[in-house]
Parts: C-alpha cells; sequence; structure tokens
C-alpha cells in the first residue's frame, strides 16, 4: 500500500492526511476498512508519494516524521525544489543529525515545474480562481503523473498485480494521456453533461459533452460530472472565465469582470444582508443589492435564487435554516455548543484561569506515544510560538537567492527582560529546547514581546520564524517544527503550532 500527499500550497486537510500516515507507519493507529482495522502499523504502508509538499518541515514534531519516513520502502518526491522531505535521509549534523546508513527508504525526486513555468489557476483566501499563463516551459506535474500512470499500467498489463483497478479504471480521458494539459483539467474542474439534461419542466437546457454554466445544472443521478460544486461556473461554454481581467468597478470595489470567484461568480457572500426585510439596501448610496418586485438586482450575484421575494426563504444566512446569525454552534463544534478556552497541552499555568477543574480541551487529539512528549513547566517554562516574516514564504523562498540575502541566518525573538535574565544580547546563538529536540539560532533582542502577567503569573514567551531548514540558498538552519508538539485540535485537527513550552540557553 502507498500513501499520497499533494498540491503545491500547504493546507489543513494536507497536513492532516500527513499526520495520519505518519501515525500509521508508527502504529499509533489503524484505519477502518470493510468494518475492521485494515491497516495496523507500518507494515501496511510501502510507498509514499509527495507532490508539492513538504511534510517534514511542516508536520509537527519533526524527529517523529524522520522516524516515520524511514520505515517506508520508497518515496517519490514531486517538487520545483530539494525539500527537507527529499533529502530527510541525509546526514546534515546538528540539523539534521540522522544515521543514513540505517535508512533504507528509496528516494526518486522528480522535478516539476513551479506555478511561474505553467499553465493553471490560482485559488486565494478571496475565492479568486485566477487564471495564469506559463512564462517558461517546465516539466509539469500533470504530465509526470500521466507519464507514470500509464508506465503502471502497461506492467499491470504485462504483469498483473494486487488491486489494479484503481490504476485501470481511472478516468483518463485526455487527448495525450501522457500530457494532461492544465486547460483539460479545469475544464474537467468544472464539470459537464455526461448526458442531455433537462429542467422540471422537461426543456433541455444542456446538451450531452457541453460545460455546466453553474452548480445549480449538476445532477445527483449520474448525468454531470465536477470535481467540485464550488467550481461549477468557472470553465464554462462561454470559455474560461478564469481569466476575465476587466477591472472595471461596478460600485464598492465590486469587479465582477476580473477573474472568476467561487460560487457562481459571487464577490460578496451573505449578500442578502445588504438589504433590510423588504428587500431595500440599508444605503440608498450604496446599493448592492436589492428587490425590484420581480426579482433581486444589482451590481453582484444574489446569494440566493434571484427570484425568490423578500420573506423567510430569502434570509442571509442561507445556510442555517432560521436565515439569520448565530452566537453558537449546534452541532459543528465537537466540544461546542459555545467556544470555550482551555490551555495548550503544553502550558505554564497550573490551572485554567476560567475554570480550574478542566485545564486542556478534553477532546484534544493525542495519542498515548505522543503525550510522553509532553514537557512540564517546571523543565521547559517559556512559551514559544512559531509565525512567519515578511521576507520569507513557507519553504518556498529560502531557496530565492534575493531572499537569502535579505534573511540570510535562522533567528528566534525574545523580549528584553528575558534577555536580561538569561545575560543574552542580540546577536548571541541561543539554543532553544523541548521535550521534543532543540533548535540553535541567533537571538534578536526585541521591545515588541513583552512579559505578560496572566492569572498572577509572569510569562515569557518566545517567537520562532518557521522558514529555514537544511535544504536552500539561506544559512542552513533547523526546521520550527522540531520543537512543536502533535497535538490536534478538536475540530480543525491542526496541531499546537502556536503554543508550546520551551527553554532558552545562551549558547
Amino acid at each position: 500500500m502507498y500513501a499520497l500527499g499533494w498540491t503545491h500550497h500547504t493546507n489543513g486537510a494536507q497536513i492532516i492526511r500527513a499526520a495520519a500516515m505518519i501515525q500509521l507507519l508508527l502504529g499509533n493507529i489503524g484505519m477502518a476498512g470493510g468494518g475492521v482495522n485494515a491497516l495496523r502499523g507500518h507494515s501496511n504502508i510501502q510507498g509514499y508519494i509527495v507532490q508539492g509538499f513538504n511534510p517534514l518541515a511542516a508536520f509537527s514534531n519533526k524527529n517523529k516524521a524522520t522516524e516515520a519516513l524511514s520505515k517506508l520502502k520508497y518515496m517519490v518526491v514531486i517538487d520545483p525544489l530539494a525539500t527537507e522531505t527529499s533529502t530527510f535521509w541525509q546526514n546534515h549534523g546538528e540539523f539534521n543529525d540522522v544515521d543514513s546508513a540505517s535508512i533504507q527508504t528509496e528516494v526518486f525526486r522528480l522535478p516539476s515545474s513551479c506555478f511561474a513555468e505553467e499553465n493553471g489557476s490560482i485559488a486565494n483566501s478571496g475565492r479568486w480562481l485566477q487564471w495564469h499563463w506559463a512564462a517558461a516551459e517546465a516539466l509539469h506535474d500533470g504530465k509526470i503523473l500521466g507519464k507514470l500512470l500509464m508506465r503502471l499500467r502497461e506492467l499491470y498489463r504485462e504483469e498483473g498485480g494486487v488491486c489494479p483497478e484503481p490504476l485501470m479504471n481511472i478516468n483518463w480521458n485526455y487527448q495525450d494521456p501522457e500530457d494532461p494539459t492544465p486547460e483539460e483539467i479545469a475544464r474537467e474542474s468544472n464539470g459537464m453533461a455526461l448526458a442531455d439534461i433537462y429542467d422540471d419542466k422537461g426543456t433541455l437546457i444542456l446538451k450531452k459533452g457541453q460545460q455546466l454554466a453553474d452548480f445549480s445544472q449538476l445532477r445527483d443521478d449520474g448525468t454531470t460530472s465536477s470535481f467540485c460544486w464550488i467550481y461549477a461556473g468557472s470553465w464554462t461554454e462561454k470559455g474560461n472565465q478564469m481569466a476575465n481581467r476587466d477591472n472595471s468597478d461596478a460600485g464598492l470595489g465590486a469587479t465582477p469582470g476580473w477573474a472568476w470567484y467561487w460560487p457562481q461568480n459571487r464577490r460578496i457572500l451573505y449578500n442578502r444582508a445588504s438589504a433590510d426585510l423588504q428587500g431595500k439596501p440599508w444605503d440608498s448610496k450604496r446599493k448592492l443589492l436589492e428587490w425590484n418586485g420581480q426579482k433581486w438586482q444589482g451590481i453582484d450575484v444574489p446569494d440566493f435564487a434571484a427570484t425568490v421575494p423578500p420573506g423567510k426563504d430569502a434570509m442571509p444566512f442561507i445556510m442555517l435554516p432560521e436565515g439569520v446569525a448565530r452566537l453558537f454552534s449546534v452541532d459543528k463544534l465537537v466540544d461546542g455548543p459555545f467556544p470555550e478556552h482551555y490551555e495548550p497541552v503544553e502550558t505554564p499555568l497550573d490551572t485554567n484561569p476560567l475554570h480550574p477543574s478542566v485545564v486542556s480541551s478534553p477532546a484534544a487529539r493525542l495519542f498515548a506515544r505522543d503525550a510522553k512528549t509532553m514537557g512540564k513547566a517546571s523543565d521547559f517554562p517559556y512559551v514559544a510560538t512559531t509565525y512567519s516574516i515578511t521576507e520569507l514564504f513557507r519553504h518556498w523562498t529560502k531557496h530565492v537567492r534575493i531572499n537569502a540575502i535579505i534573511q540570510p541566518e535562522q533567528f528566534v525573538e525574545i523580549g528584553e527582560n528575558l534577555a536580561q535574565s538569561k545575560g543574552i544580547k542580540a546577536g548571541d546563538e541561543v539554543k532553544v529546547s523541548c521535550q521534543r529536540g532543540y533548535i540553535k539560532a541567533k537571538a534578536v533582542v526585541t521591545k515588541r514581546i513583552k512579559t505578560l502577567t496572566v492569572a498572577g503569573k509572569a510569562i515569557e514567551t518566545v517567537g520562532i520564524p518557521c522558514h529555514w531548514g537544511f535544504e536552500g540558498t539561506t544559512r542552513k538552519g533547523f526546521l520550527a517544527n522540531t520543537l512543536t508538539p502533535s497535538v490536534g485540535d478538536a475540530n480543525s485537527q491542526t496541531s499546537e503550532f502556536k503554543a508550546f513550552l520551551v527553554n532558552v540557553e545562551k549558547v
């Protein structure tokens, strides 16, 4: 069996997938399959395909991740850059002190294109799907995957093998199966009709093979297809909507002709809230939508059917049955319905200031193996937090010479009070350690990190930028996630990267 991690932008779901794989390799959990624990321990996962992802740097407790990756038979890394994951088996001294001879994992690195070297779309937190064009030619991910798939299919046909169905039956109907183009994939992402589509009055609205105009044309009977319903409308019969470049302002900063917003090219979510209960704009000089007696009209796409009149069926918060905002969650929080304050698993406090009986979340994901790596305030008295800096982005731009010149060397930030108590001056090398490992870096003594008083106790904070590692153009550094604990949030499963215990010493 093999595991898969992908996409060029690290996200929460991707980290969760990597976390599950690592737990499986270390034998912490089993995955249910057919009603039984089909996977138990590391012997079931033999290979790992890593596409555009650097789990060794992104996942908490780097040493734990190294141990897990060392149990693989093979790993395939598809990435434009040499990542710490692709060279996890190499000894880089203190930065990655591993016994290379004892690691049997065979690593295949397949250099791929970066976003500037291929056509495709970029999605952002503003819900834009914006098309970009290649600035240079390179071997893009789709071509690598296409060639791999065709070769694997050939081997299955010639030699047979276990569980061929996923590879042999996957839909791969591209003009050149070894080189699916971004345009083909974008059209497939939007979705199309697999049969003639009719509305409830029997009127033909879409012919077989045509692109979906929007998600309202999706059907649950197998007659339509789409990668994801929110992307339906991004590439229609009218063409690539993500390539729109009309930046004309329709008013209030709305630019409906620029790129494409999911869903439905709607610029403002819950835009019904811009009008009162009768459908009249709250501010007549700043109209977004209004009811004209027959339909909603304005400079944005209504967040509901345009012909639904004001009333209970056209309320602002369409995802809630009552249509109005809530101060609590009925069924969406594991530890709900109201948000509650819990201290991190590693906390400098003896009690929770808001309710002493329960300090940390009882619903947090914490495996017994990881619980043994948690530190105590008596040994590690300071709170650490990881973050990004302006000059670098994740683990990408440390490969760029100009960024490496601007920020060449790893550092940590400590406040003036902590620095004075430890005899640390700006530029001194310090060791930041926890129960899971340590890093070393130059000290930046700053006024912006203040001593906090929490529950009557003075608390010092250490700031740890997350960008450095043992690969890149910058000077070698330690992976910040050597220090972070494997504690999953009760709801998002995101690790506690932002609050954990450390000690600080002058080297």
